[in-house]
This record gives C-alpha cells, structure tokens and sequence, in this order.
C-alpha cells in the first residue's frame, strides 16, 4: 500500500517536470529560430525596413506583445524605424530625455526597464505591461526596442535572449548607418551627449545661436554653452572647424 501511495504522488510531479522540459525545448527551438532568420536576412540584404519590421513582428508573436518599436538614434533623437500596432509612426522624432537619456547613457548597461510611461503608444496605457530594451554596440548606445502588451511578461530566458538580439542589431545598424566611421570618430561621438550631438547635426546648417535655440526648444545662451563644449570635445578653434568634422561624421546640413 505505501508503494502505490509512493508512485501516485510521483508520479504527477515527473509528468509536470516532463512538460516543463518540452515547453523549454520549444522555446528554445523558437528563439534558435528566430536567430537563424535574422541572421539570413542580414545576410542577404543587410540592414533595412523590411528585416526591422520582420523582427519586430516575430518578436511581438514569440513574447506575446501586442504593440512594439523599433527606434535608432540619429543626432541626438530616436527615430522610429520600425512599429507593430499602436504606437508611434514609422519616422517619428522622439526626444532623448528622463529614462530613454538614461538607457543610453556610455557607457549601457544591458537592463530590462519596465512601465516607465514613455508616451511611445497610441493605446490606452490601461493593463498595458511596457518593456524598454537598449540596443548597443560595445557599450554604445544605438537605439531601444519597446515592447507593449497585456500578456507581456519575460522570462530570464527571454531577456538573455533579447539582449542577444540587442547586439546583432546594434551591429547592422551601426554598418548600415556608418559603415566606414574610424574607431577614433566612434570614441568622439561617445565623448558627446545626446543635446551635444544634436547641436554637432546641426552646425553644417550655419545656423546662429539664436536659430540653434529656436529649433531645439532652448534659450540662447544654453545652445551656445553646448556648442562650446562640442568644440572642446571635437578639439577644434570654432564652428566652421566644427562643421566640417561633423560633414566628415556623416551629419549633413
């Protein structure tokens, strides 16, 4: 009689652990594939709208995300590549401020933030559960992917995962962006805050302090602070030197 009480209570306890086994497995088979497909399409056809939208989409289908965002940073702002469902438009401008500045502070640490009220959707924010992830490459940031969804819980799976994935694209986007950037005007760049590299997009324009302020939102005086700390870290002796270095980064007026 003790054995048969024995094996009953065993026995549902090595079917739950069989079923975990196979539910990890399958998960398992579903990020190697994902892996494999990005890795084909950059193989193929590099960097583009359509292998951004491609992941994206797999991403919301394998972590059951309703809505999601693909967005690169580009002088100073993010930039929205890529969307799935209700969020901000495909080339939206989002301003680099409280926790998107800090996600990409240099050098990035690989965190997952979550429900911090980005604005970036267009739903109601209601049940809605929102996960920001930093994109980098040797710790520089590149963009983020923001995911949104009702059921979006990760796993530490999920997350190792994801983090993976940060790194694969920070490299496309990287070559695509800048593919002949030196390792020196990499390490200025990264010297720069995300208002500084603004102002650096902005000087090939010739644009006054007065015009600089105007066009990002800030007094005078701020933007000609900002520029004078971008012409110390660019180490140059005025704007017009500073003009050209920033031609030669690949900001264009």
């Amino acid at each position: 009689m003790p054995n048969d009480i024995s094996h009953t209570i065993e026995q549902p306890a090595s079917a739950r652990a069989l079923r975990q086994s196979l539910k990890q497995t399958q998960a398992n088979d579903t990020h190697l594939r994902l892996y494999q497909n990005l890795g084909q399409q950059l193989f193929e056809h590099g960097w583009s709208a359509a292998t951004a939208s491609n992941l994206l989409h797999s991403l919301c289908t394998l972590l059951s995300a309703q809505h999601a965002i693909l967005a690169i940073e580009d002088s100073g702002k993010l930039i929205v590549s890529s969307q799935v469902g209700q969020a901000l438009p495909v080339g939206a401008r989002i301003p680099m401020m409280g926790i998107l500045a800090m996600m990409l502070k240099n050098p990035v640490n690989f965190t997952l933030y979550e429900n911090k009220n980005t604005q970036l959707w267009t739903h109601g924010e209601a049940a809605h559960h929102e996960c920001l992830i930093p994109i980098a490459l040797n710790r520089h940031g590149v963009g983020i992917i923001a995911l949104s969804g009702k059921k979006l819980t990760l796993n530490p799976a999920e997350i190792e995962s994801l983090q993976a994935f940060a790194g694969l694209l920070a490299l496309a986007i990287s070559q695509h962006q800048n593919p002949t950037r030196s390792e020196a005007d990499q390490t200025i760049l990264e010297a720069l805050t995300p208002r500084e590299r603004e102002i650096l997009a902005l000087l090939p324009s010739g644009l006054s302090n007065n015009e600089l302020g105007a066009k990002l939102g800030i007094a005078p005086g701020t933007a000609k602070i900002h520029v004078e700390r971008v012409l110390s870290k660019l180490g140059v002796k005025d704007r017009t030197q500073a003009a050209v270095k920033a031609v030669e980064l690949g900001y264009k007026a």
